[in-house]
């Protein structure tokens, strides 16, 4: 990272961003993972926490060692503060220049991309074409046999787990989805784990994956995004959005060829705002129902509620902390059934400092 100045006169800020704790070979390491992208995981010695608890914009590196002494906890001489600041830094994890560079190339690129490349390929699935269609046969069978001519079926649920986690579900959920000669567009609407500043994010890219390119509906959604301008703000969100290319995975494999277009959406927290976020919402509800009205019409919804606990970069759950997650998921579940979508809100904006909250909530709440 090149300073500006003396590095123990620099305030280095951490970029918000998820810790897990593992352990590897009897050594305790903590894990920084960007939700953003911009940068790759990085596993630091599990000692360095409240070093790295310090790193918000209002201390030098000296004043950072001595809030360590002061405090009593592990001690670090300044070079190697000022080390660890280094590293972050080239690592693209802390809020500066550096950062901020990296991610305006990134922003760059993707926007004038044609297509959206897959972001977990040899992650969450296998890359190779073969492999993956060879998965998804064993876990789903032959697509045609998920196909029903006829079918009434307007939408499902499914969660963005690797498929090999997912498969009970999976295999419950899609059944039945009428064949790709009955759709005219599919609708894709993703939880986006990213708080973001406007409710939804649309793209108008096709979204190529291992076993060949999924279509956007482009004439759709230029259209929608014309009157509703806004929904292009945060485009990049796509980027590293596992909801979409999951799901987009299972179009593809599910209708091959012939999938129909998709219309794809990133949902996250500020669906659930109210104000001016919650007129552009309902604005863009109004768009949709017009536009699609007459269409035949598959909605996808990716979502999920619980996301608690190291590995999803929050506190250690206690013993009894099961049976609250169930109870606060149980009630998420109840107001959505009964259409009381006013209590839906309100638990889904309950924060709560030890589960969180509810990752797909907002994808419900838009649905409902």
């Amino acid at each position: 990272m090149t300073r500006a100045a003396d590095p123990g006169v620099q305030r280095p800020k951490l970029r918000r961003l998820d810790r897990h704790h593992l352990e590897r070979d009897g050594e305790a390491l903590l894990v920084l993972r960007d939700p953003q992208g911009v940068a790759e995981p990085v596993a630091l010695p599990a000692e360095v926490g409240p070093l790295l608890d310090l790193l918000d914009g209002t201390r030098s590196a000296a004043q950072i060692r001595h809030s360590l002494l002061f405090s009593g906890r592990e001690a670090f001489d300044r070079e190697a503060i000022e080390g660890l600041i280094d590293d972050l830094g080239a690592a693209g994890l802390l809020d500066d220049d550096s950062f901020r560079r990296r991610w305006a190339a990134l922003h760059r690129a993707f926007v004038d991309a044609p297509r959206r490349p897959p972001a977990f390929a040899d992650v969450l699935y296998p890359g190779d074409p073969e492999a993956l269609a060879e998965l998804l046969g064993e876990l789903l069978g032959p697509a045609r046999r998920r196909l029903a001519p006829g079918s009434p079926l307007a939408g499902v649920l499914i969660p963005h787990q690797p498929f090999e986690r997912a498969e009970s579900i999976l295999a419950a959920t899609l059944v039945e989805l009428p064949p790709a000669d009955e759709l005219d567009a599919i609708v894709i609407v993703g939880a986006d784990p990213q708080p973001g500043l406007v409710p939804f994010a649309a793209t108008a890219k096709d979204f190529d994956t291992p076993l060949g390119p999924v279509a956007a509906d482009r004439r759709r959604i230029d259209r929608l995004c014309e009157r509703h301008p806004w929904l292009l703000q945060e485009e990049i969100r796509h980027r590293g959005a596992v909801s979409v290319e999951l799901a987009a995975i299972l179009v593809r494999y599910l209708y091959g060829d012939a999938a129909p277009p998709i219309l794809p959406l990133l949902c996250g927290q500020a669906a659930l705002l109210v104000g001016e976020q919650s007129v552009a919402v309902d604005e863009l509800y109004a768009s949709l129902e017009v536009d699609l009205d007459e269409l035949r019409v598959l909605w996808i919804a990716v979502a999920e509620l619980g996301h608690c606990g190291p590995a999803y970069g929050r506190p250690r759950l206690p013993d009894d902390a099961a049976d609250r997650l169930q109870a606060r998921d149980q009630g998420l579940l109840e107001a959505l059934a009964r259409g009381q979508l006013h209590e839906l809100q309100r638990r889904c904006l309950a924060e709560d400092p030890l589960l969180g909250p509810a990752s797909g909530a907002p994808v419900l709440a838009s649905l409902a």
